[in-house]
């Protein structure tokens, strides 16, 4: 079984549902987590949830920001779903930008490891890939991760994308606690799990969807701010 967490914050025009649907084949219950928006995205979700068993709304009352959705949604699915060991529970952003159709790739590409506790994708610019980013993301994105890799001693190329599975028996130490950040949350998460195994998949494709609720040239200073916070707490002397 897969099970994914799908935060939403006014996404009405920007939410393909019928593409979701074409790949209802792969097994994956969605767990949408309208995060209080303002428009008609739960609306929208709650009338594809009326025709397709493998649809489910979350609904916040107020916005939480995207961190805070994505933790409050795999709390409520455990209520909804019992999991295996085998089984995988992830996130997913609601643009698509990584296509629904690398999940089974991600799998596939798990099984070169010893039994990985967590697959991450990373959008890795190389020969065969197809990989649409604007120049200031990926800028903003090769400077985060040297960032981290500096203070928060992270060894991933893109802790960022917005795709990733995790094993059941990582949710507990991985979600069960808030995060300081909103966004960059996904750091977090890799600190809380250093004791398991997590690998970065490179994706075949990934499309920079217009639309973005992140402005990254507004968001630098709080972004830096917010990884001294995590060095702070994670990599405290022993």
């Amino acid at each position: 079984m897969i099970a994914l967490i799908v935060p939403c914050y006014n996404e009405e025009k920007r939410l393909n549902l019928d593409t979701l649907v074409k790949h209802a084949e792969m097994g994956v219950e969605f767990f949408f987590v309208d995060d209080g928006s303002k428009d008609r995205t739960a609306e929208l979700i709650l009338s594809y949830a009326a025709k397709y068993p493998f649809i489910h709304l979350i609904r916040m009352k107020q916005n939480v920001g995207k961190a805070e959705a994505v933790r409050q949604g795999i709390v409520e699915l455990q209520k909804t779903l019992s999991f295996g060991q085998e089984d995988w529970i992830g996130f997913w952003d609601a643009d698509l930008a990584t296509p629904l159709s690398e999940i089974p790739k991600m799998i596939h590409y798990a099984g070169f490891y010893k039994d990985p506790d967590a697959i991450w994708c990373s959008r890795v610019y190389r020969l065969g890939a197809d990989i649409e980013r604007s120049l200031m993301r990926h800028y903003f994105g090769r400077g985060f991760a040297t960032l981290i890799g500096e203070l928060l001693k992270v060894k991933s190329y893109d802790s960022q994308c917005g795709a990733k599975l995790f094993r059941p028996k990582t949710i507990l130490k991985g979600f069960s606690e808030s995060f300081i950040s909103k966004w960059i949350f996904d750091v977090e998460i890799m600190l809380r799990l250093h004791e398991y195994t997590i690998i970065e998949y490179p994706v075949t494709e990934w499309k920079d969807v217009p639309g973005s609720k992140v402005k990254v040239y507004k968001e630098i200073f709080r972004v830096f701010f917010e990884v001294l916070r995590i060095r702070k707490k994670y990599l405290r002397p022993h």
